[in-house]
């Protein structure tokens, strides 16, 4: 039944689209998301790039989550319009993530389509490494929608992510650019890190009070039972925290609740607000403490200690499965309860310096300056049809 339904969704999407088609190319690059409502720190550092760096190129940014309402996914029938105009008339099209209508839909030759996946390494496995298991979709479906189609360029952030990226995208390896993504370059900027910084401070002046901050970023839970336990056990770290030395941040995935928590002098004294992503937070960190997120990878660009709070760790590691050995690949220290994590932020126990070194080339290796100087070339040599895969990768 799926692939039925997915040959008549495509076949009706590439009938409109072909009118779309009949349409003259235009020197246009697009940025396609449905990852937010507004262009992520990537597309931001690349937009910025294309409109100083390219100014002959036009500019078109989509950035649209799909809506969880019957009405909103109605309304969003605009939203796929817009992007079928943006495909069929841009010569580059620059992705964040999965966008149905790039992998379906039958494109102009003159059409370069770039993924830069909307996160760091490769950690937890997702796309077709997860067909037919929890938290992936069915083969059928991807099949049916051609899940991960029409890349021309996948970019990584070091070597060895790229078999595991080719194995979630289903693309060969030599489509690859291990090159690093854009955010790469604002995490390692010490200029960047201090406006940040103070604008932080502006906001929460509370955190300026010369007492080492400890950065809480769990991932994305999806079922009641999970979101729960996840509770139960920040509110087991909060109470075990001494604030006589130290802050606390619990920033909340954004998918979950876009919003953080500052704790400051005791648990009971608590700052709402929605000013900042995690990522912004490790400015002012001095420890990094997470789960199962991809964020390990900023926290090792930012040199920052990472802390592994792995409390439903039997149940979350068997349902999703990861890429790399979660126990002994990762430079971090591991606790199963809130004291086990604070006792090591205060003792000074980190990961092994060579083990954090090793891991940074191996996954997030900045081989260029400015990163996002070097896909504006690759960008604009797509534009002019050059491009010779000079930073593809080469086993």
């Amino acid at each position: 039944m799926i692939n039925l339904l997915g040959r008549i969704f495509g076949a009706v999407m590439n009938l409109v689209y072909s009118l779309f088609k009949l349409r003259k190319t235009k020197n246009q690059i697009a940025f396609i998301s449905r990852q937010s409502e507004e262009p992520s720190l990537d597309f931001q550092y690349l937009i910025n790039e294309i409109r100083t760096g390219y100014p002959q190129y036009e500019v078109v940014v989509l950035c649209k989550m799909i809506p969880a309402s019957l009405g909103g996914r109605v309304k969003y029938l605009a939203e796929i319009f817009r992007q079928m105009n943006a495909l069929s008339r841009s010569k580059v099209v620059v992705l964040d993530g999965y966008c149905i209508l790039a992998s379906v839909l039958n494109h102009k030759k003159d059409l370069h389509i770039i993924q830069i996946w909307h996160a760091l390494g490769a950690f937890k496995k997702f796309g077709k490494s997860i067909l037919d298991k929890a938290g992936g979709k069915s083969s059928a479906t991807a099949s049916a929608f051609k899940m991960h189609r029409n890349y021309e360029l996948v970019a990584t952030s070091g070597d060895k992510c790229v078999p595991y990226f080719s194995e979630a995208f289903g693309q060969p390896e030599d489509k690859f650019i291990p090159i690093g993504i854009p955010r790469m370059d604002y995490l390692t900027d010490e200029a960047k890190d201090r406006e940040v910084k103070g604008k932080i401070f502006a906001v929460y002046p509370q955190l300026d009070n010369g007492k080492k901050t400890i950065l809480y970023v769990p991932t994305f839970r999806d079922n009641r039972e999970d979101i729960e336990a996840l509770h139960l056990a920040t509110q087991e770290l909060v109470n075990s925290i001494d604030y006589s030395s130290y802050n606390l941040v619990v920033k909340h995935h954004v998918v979950d609740t876009n919003k953080e928590e500052i704790y400051v002098d005791s648990p009971q004294n608590v700052t709402v607000g929605e000013q900042f992503a995690g990522m912004d937070f490790m400015c002012v960190a001095d420890y990094v403490v997470t789960d199962y997120s991809s964020v390990i990878y900023e926290a090792v660009l930012k040199d920052l200690p990472i802390y592994l709070y792995c409390f439903d760790s039997e149940r979350y590691i068997d349902e999703r499965g990861f890429y790399i050995d979660f126990w002994n690949d990762i430079p971090a220290v591991y606790g199963k309860t809130g004291e086990e994590i604070v006792d090591a932020i205060s003792s000074g126990v980190t990961a092994d310096r060579s083990k954090i070194d090793a891991f940074k080339q191996d996954y997030v290796n900045k081989k260029f300056d400015s990163i996002t100087s070097v896909y504006g070339e690759i960008i604009d040599m797509l534009m002019r049809d050059s491009y010779d895969n000079r930073y593809n990768f080469k086993a």
